[in-house]
């Protein structure tokens, strides 16, 4: 899904998008010449491996997600608080790239399967 960065207006526009098992929706809104936020939830499943043990489990996602998309290169401001930008090179917002940008962010953190999430206590 593209959302052109030159009809994305203040008052935001709601986007849905889905990537196998994970569904991701919610809105992009104008904050800046150059920048559009990306505000949604992303929730479904993925199959993913146990960090533990090394088996392949169904891993349960529901996170909300707010990312930031430049249009072009991005520069932070001298004492702006650090965003999470994507940047976008063609005057369009890949809401696809988006979601699997998160989906990798998500996976890199550590998940046990039902078994060895019993066993992380001992």
């Amino acid at each position: 899904m593209q959302i052109e960065f030159k009809k994305v207006p203040n008052s935001g526009i709601h986007f849905e998008t889905s990537l196998d098992e994970v569904k991701f929706c919610g809105e992009v809104v104008k904050t800046d010449k150059m920048l559009v936020k990306c505000s949604g939830v992303m929730e479904g499943t993925l199959l993913h491996t146990c960090d533990r043990c090394g088996e392949s489990f169904t891993l349960a996602v529901k996170e909300s997600v707010e990312v930031f998309a430049s249009e072009g290169l991005y520069e932070d401001k001298e004492g702006e608080e650090l965003l999470n930008v994507i940047e976008f090179f063609d005057g369009f917002i890949e809401v696809d790239t988006l979601l699997q940008s998160e989906i990798e962010a998500f996976k890199s953190d550590y998940h046990y399967c039902g078994q060895c999430e019993q066993l992380q206590g001992e």
